[in-house]
C-alpha cells in the first residue's frame, strides 16, 4: 500500500497559490520598504539643509545682511519647508502603503497555515484509513489461515 493521498493534490494546489501570494506580497513590502527608507533619508537631507541655512542665516544676521539676500535666505528657506512637508507627507503615504502590504501578507500567511493545517490533517485521516484496511487484510487473512487449519484437522 503507498501512503500517497489521492485527495491532496487540491489542497496541495491552494497551498502553493498561497505560497505564491505570500512571495509576491514580501517582494511588494521589501520594495514598499526601500521606498520608504529612501524617502526618509530624503526627508533627512531636507532637514539637515533647513539646520545648515537657518543657521547661516542666524550668522549673517548677527554680521549684518543685505535685504535682497535676506529675502533670498528666506525664499529659499521657504521652499526647504514646503519640501519637507511634502517629504512628510510622502512618508505618511508610504507608511500606509507598507501597512496595507504588511496586512495582505498576514492575510496570505494565515491562508498558507490554513491549507497545511488541511494538509496534514488529510494525510492523517487519510493514513488512519490505509491502517484499518491493512488491519482488516490482515485479520482477514488471519481467519483464512485458521480456517483452513480447522479445515485440515478433520
Amino acid at each position: 500500500m503507498g501512503s500517497k493521498n489521492p485527495g491532496q493534490s487540491d489542497f496541495l494546489t491552494l497551498k502553493n497559490i498561497a505560497q505564491k501570494s505570500v512571495d509576491n506580497t514580501l517582494i511588494k513590502l521589501k520594495k514598499a520598504n526601500d521606498d520608504y527608507n529612501n524617502a526618509k533619508a530624503q526627508l533627512d537631507m531636507l532637514n539637515d539643509y533647513y539646520t545648515e541655512y537657518q543657521q547661516k542665516l542666524t550668522d549673517a544676521l548677527t554680521l549684518g545682511i543685505k535685504g535682497n539676500e535676506l529675502n533670498n535666505f528666506n525664499a529659499f528657506l521657504f521652499t526647504i519647508e514646503k519640501g519637507i512637508l511634502q517629504q512628510q507627507q510622502l512618508l505618511a503615504t508610504l507608511k500606509m502603503k507598507q501597512k496595507q502590504i504588511i496586512d495582505k501578507l498576514n492575510e496570505c500567511q494565515k491562508k498558507v497555515k490554513v491549507y497545511s493545517n488541511l494538509l496534514e490533517k488529510q494525510q492523517q485521516q487519510y493514513l488512519q484509513q490505509q491502517n484499518r484496511l491493512q488491519q482488516k487484510l490482515t485479520d482477514e487473512f488471519a481467519q483464512q489461515q485458521i480456517a483452513r487449519r480447522i479445515l485440515n484437522e478433520h
